[in-house]
């Protein structure tokens, strides 16, 4: 009989112990999936294109702030989680379950304190400060400011007769920029982002340029990206210029007008033409002082690698439809037909 009560208590005490662990094991899942992150103060990370819950488990998980980091990924394998995820800044705090942490980076819930920032192509320097005004960055003034003070890399060309150094280089891209950051951070984000696009000239065109011939490639993109309606027209209007080049004609260029004048005009007059500035170029001959926009890729592209044309004269009408050719008589024709006396 003691022999009988004593394996039932033995038995009793195994099934104790394994419901107490199986207990504490439950619980702790619990705390784990409900607290997943181990943080006393809110934390700002972020998800890169190309992340997965796991990697970025992983990646938060290395920076010592997972609860249990094999919880979690049994959780999300086990419920078979949608890889959805959309890259940005998000914020962390203490009391974010599991639950809400999957949701919000599969939504996009991003942290209040930054702000996508998308820069068209063809913005100039003050259309971009004005943007990130807007947004709530930073001031116009403060961004200027940054402009004109910041360290310029070795293949901005240092010509104080610019507007602005910096102009043109300041890639236009979709940034994620938090609310209040500095002049010069947003700038350098800028920077690396117009090297990564030149870089990608180079793995996916087979377009090698040298950093010192980024100037006057940035220079020649930035009037085609504001000539341009067309993409298909880039590498045209670029063969075009560079044909006025090459027999020293002066590129006429109404943009650049517009860009001397520091404002847009639907019709230019001779007054305008005629006004002496080195980014005119009805007064200067070649290029502009320096670039008047910021350039995307493609009108780097095409001033990278211009078609191979005789036309010297081109127009592009309001409907996207655009005419060149080599013989000023025909060109005046049609400019007559566009414009008027």
């Amino acid at each position: 009989m003691y022999k009988i009560n004593k394996k039932v208590k033995i038995i009793s005490i195994v099934i104790i112990a394994l419901f107490v662990t199986l207990l504490v094991s439950t619980v702790y899942v619990g705390y784990s999936l409900k607290h997943p992150f181990k943080i006393t103060n809110n934390k700002e990370f972020e998800v890169k294109k190309g992340d997965t819950f796991y990697s970025i488990i992983t990646r938060l998980n290395s920076q010592g702030v997972m609860t249990n980091p094999l919880i979690v990924k049994a959780y999300i394998k086990y419920y078979k989680i949608p890889g959805i995820i959309k890259p940005g800044i998000y914020m962390l705090s203490s009391d974010i379950s599991l639950k809400e942490f999957i949701h919000n980076v599969g939504a996009g819930t991003f942290d209040e304190n930054y702000v996508k920032v998308t820069i068209p192509e063809g913005y100039n320097l003050s259309q971009i400060a004005d943007k990130l005004q807007s947004q709530g960055i930073l001031s116009k003034d403060n961004f200027i400011k940054a402009c004109e003070s910041y360290k310029l890399p070795s293949y901005v060309k240092d010509d104080n007769k610019r507007r602005y150094k910096l102009e043109g280089y300041l890639f236009p891209d979709t940034y994620e920029l938090k609310k209040g950051m500095s002049g010069n951070d947003v700038i350098k984000l800028m920077l690396n982002s117009f090297k990564d696009h030149m870089n990608l000239l180079a793995k996916n065109d087979n377009i090698t340029i040298d950093e010192d011939k980024y100037d006057s490639i940035v220079d020649m993109a930035s009037v085609i990206e504001m000539e341009a309606y067309k993409d298909e027209d880039r590498a045209t209007i670029a063969s075009v210029f560079y044909n006025r080049i090459s027999k020293n004609m002066k590129l006429q260029s109404n943009v650049t007008v517009e860009y001397a004048l520091g404002y847009h005009k639907e019709k230019l007059y001779n007054k305008d033409t005629a006004i002496a500035s080195p980014y005119n170029t009805y007064y200067v001959t070649g290029l502009p002082e320096g670039p008047i926009c910021s350039p995307g890729i493609k009108s780097l592209r095409a001033a990278a690698e211009p078609s191979k044309t005789n036309y010297i004269y081109f127009l592009s009408y309001d409907n996207g439809v655009s005419y060149f050719t080599a013989d000023y008589n025909k060109f005046l024709a049609e400019k007559k037909k566009l414009q008027g006396n």
